[in-house]
């Protein structure tokens, strides 16, 4: 990882954290969570009605009521019921009759021969689970037989589908297999948390057989088509009468719309969903057949206690058949709801991955973040545009592979940066104040490390004689000695905000100006900052006579002027320092102090800054004007002095 560069360790992070979003199961999770609080919001702001088309016959606790419990009703009251509904375009009944009628000998041949006369009545089967224990015979046998002889074959769908055992099925009796206009399996498949969302509405058995749900095969006989005919193109499209319904390998994504409705619907309040169109069983019993006319009538239980509870992401309450009047709604009067194809998912994620790397890898860190803000728009302003279309986008990869680009992307430069600050603080801080360094660091830019032209006051202080004083003492104590001298002439330069430049031997040169805002008196930091190196140079002479030791003396030159100032040097070593005709100008004074027998020595320019801030300090002499190497005009020149003792200078 470490010969990686910045922006390929951040893109094999992101894979990494996506691939394990993914084994772990955050991004299913986290897609259903957000589409369904899209659908929440979108059931508010634009609820679509739920179809008068379709009617749900309720084995409500009003009819267990008045008719008793359902266990204990004959199959007459069924057939009592479809004979009503004679003027109904379909009817599906959401019961599975797997065995003969108990309670009434002659009731399943009543049932069977109303749904045979009415000619438009659906039954249901369904599908034992793996590892329940499925009771099997020869009736059983011969009524999965005849349950295969009406479904339609396409052995070509049959890899694109999930794959059911025929064994596995539990088909009505074998007369009202024969009686019905259609069969389908009733089961319906939940997400992992329990909702229902995209149920599998196609299947297969191995031998070819096309199994559809109990929805299509409904949705056949009220659109007046043959199961065979709807579903030739299976397993993408199902033509219901030229209402064509595409699926997605038996899949069908739905816009949950559906919430309880009957009686039920009444003590809900702040509801979202609209109720389904509900009639209670028992007052359908007594209810005109003009009632239904041109209807898909679904009868069902919703009673209090049962099982059949089916909640989808606007109520979690709803009934089986509620589901059901759902799926049909979707399949033949809600606008498709379909899935952002799997080619667009992988490149819009793979935009969502590399242009934050692209950013960060491009741009300052501000710019970057701004780029990386905008991005992130474009990915919601995307998303939210495809779902407001019916298109169901990826929202977690993408949204996960966006914030973890950008994290990775952002915590590594932020390092980076945060290193090159210390790097900048280190140097600096041997040159400048510690708060100077620390501002240096925090905005690299005023450092200006590429050099620019500046105008600086340049200070040059050099100690008189040390070259015999270095001949005449042991190496040991002249290290000594300039360590404390140099100390001391470090923290006057500091003090006064100067940038500490260099040591040349024995000398200091000194900035004012470098990293301190426009409109500072440069001249006014560096004559005191000169001032306060000689007071701490005669405290530093008392602490040595007392010792017995040698005693120093320094000249100080000042200049204040234009210098080029930033890192200056060859391809192998630079310095921050500052060149040009103010440096020179300020050396050639600080030699001058020998020959005017003076301790500061600065230019007419200085003393023009100074002159009104420190008149009461400080006496600044006229010496004239001097011919300096270099320079085609003399310069005039002064020496300072203090005015006042130097206990009171440096509290000044």
């Amino acid at each position: 990882m470490r010969s990686m560069t910045l922006w390929q360790r951040s893109a094999v992070g992101a894979l990494a954290f996506l691939v394990i979003a993914q084994v772990l199961g955050i991004h299913d999770g986290l897609n259903r969570w957000i589409t369904d609080v899209h659908w929440r919001w979108h059931a508010r702001l634009k609820p679509n009605p739920f179809p008068d088309e379709i009617v749900v016959i309720a084995i409500d606790d009003k009819s267990v009521q008045k008719l008793g419990r359902l266990k204990y009703w004959s199959r007459a009251k069924y057939a009592q019921l479809i004979e009503r509904l004679n003027k109904a375009k379909a009817v599906g009944v959401d019961i599975v009759f797997a065995e003969p009628d108990q309670i009434d000998p002659a009731g399943d041949r009543k049932l069977a021969e109303a749904v045979r006369k009415h000619g438009k009545v659906v039954l249901p089967f369904f599908e034992w689970r793996a590892g329940e224990e499925r009771p099997f015979s020869a009736e059983i046998q011969k009524q999965v037989n005849v349950l295969l002889d009406k479904m339609p074959e396409n052995p070509q769908a049959v890899a694109n589908l999930p794959s059911v055992n025929p064994m596995m099925l539990q088909p009505p009796i074998s007369q009202l297999v024969l009686s019905a206009s259609g069969l389908g399996y009733a089961d319906v498949n939940a997400d992992p948390d329990g909702v229902y969302r995209m149920p599998i509405l196609l299947k297969a058995t191995s031998d070819g057989h096309l199994l559809p749900h109990f929805a299509i095969a409904i949705a056949c006989v009220a659109q007046g088509i043959s199961l065979k005919d709807a579903l030739r193109n299976a397993p993408n499209t199902v033509d219901f009468n030229g209402l064509f319904v595409r699926f997605y390998n038996g899949v069908l994504p739905l816009q949950p719309i559906a919430r309880r409705g009957g009686s039920a619907a009444q003590f809900v309040t702040n509801a979202i969903g609209q109720p389904v169109p509900t009639v209670s069983f028992v007052d359908a019993l007594s209810m005109s057949p003009e009632k239904f006319a041109g209807k898909i009538v679904l009868v069902g239980e919703t009673a209090t206690g049962t099982t059949d509870i089916r909640p989808n992401p606007l109520d979690n309450s709803l009934r089986g058949v509620e589901f059901l009047a759902e799926i049909l709604a979707n399949l033949l009067y809600l606008p498709p709801v379909r899935p952002l194809p799997l080619a667009l998912q992988w490149l819009f994620i793979a935009f969502a991955v590399s242009t934050p790397i692209w950013l960060y890898t491009a741009f300052p860190s501000r710019k970057a973040n701004i780029g990386a803000f905008f991005v992130l728009s474009f990915v919601v302003a995307f998303n939210e545009a495809c779902f407001w279309l019916r298109i169901i986008p990826a929202w977690s990869p993408v949204s996960l592979g966006f914030l973890s680009a950008t994290a990775l992307m952002w915590l590594q430069r932020f390092l980076q940066e945060e290193a090159e600050k210390r790097r900048i603080r280190e140097t600096f801080s041997l040159y400048v104040p510690p708060q100077v360094a620390d501002e240096v660091a925090k905005n690299p830019d005023i450092a200006h490390l590429e050099g620019r032209r500046l105008r600086i006051a340049v200070l040059f202080s050099d100690i008189r004689g040390f070259t015999t004083y270095s001949e005449q003492n042991p190496p040991e104590l002249v290290v000594r000695q300039m360590r404390e001298y140099l100390t001391e002439m470090t923290a006057a330069v500091h003090s006064h905000q100067g940038v500490l430049d260099k040591f040349i031997g024995d000398a200091v040169m000194a900035l004012f100006g470098p990293f301190l805002p426009d409109g500072a008196n440069i001249s006014v930091l560096a004559v005191a900052s000169a001032l306060e190196m000689l007071k701490r140079l005669e405290k530093l002479n008392e602490q040595w006579r007392e010792q017995g030791l040698p005693t120093f003396r320094i000249g100080i030159g000042i200049h204040v002027g234009d210098a080029m100032v930033g890192n200056i040097g060859s391809e192998l070593r630079v310095q921050y320092t500052a060149l040009g005709d103010t440096v020179n100008l300020a050396s050639r004074l600080q030699t001058m102090t020998k020959d005017l027998k003076a301790t500061i020595v600065v230019s007419e320019e200085v003393v023009q800054d100074v002159v009104n801030e420190l008149s009461d300090l400080a006496e600044f002499i006229d010496r004239g004007t001097v011919n300096v190497r270099g320079r085609e005009q003399p310069v005039r020149v002064y020496e300072v002095k203090r005015k006042i003792p130097s206990e009171v200078m440096l509290n000044v």
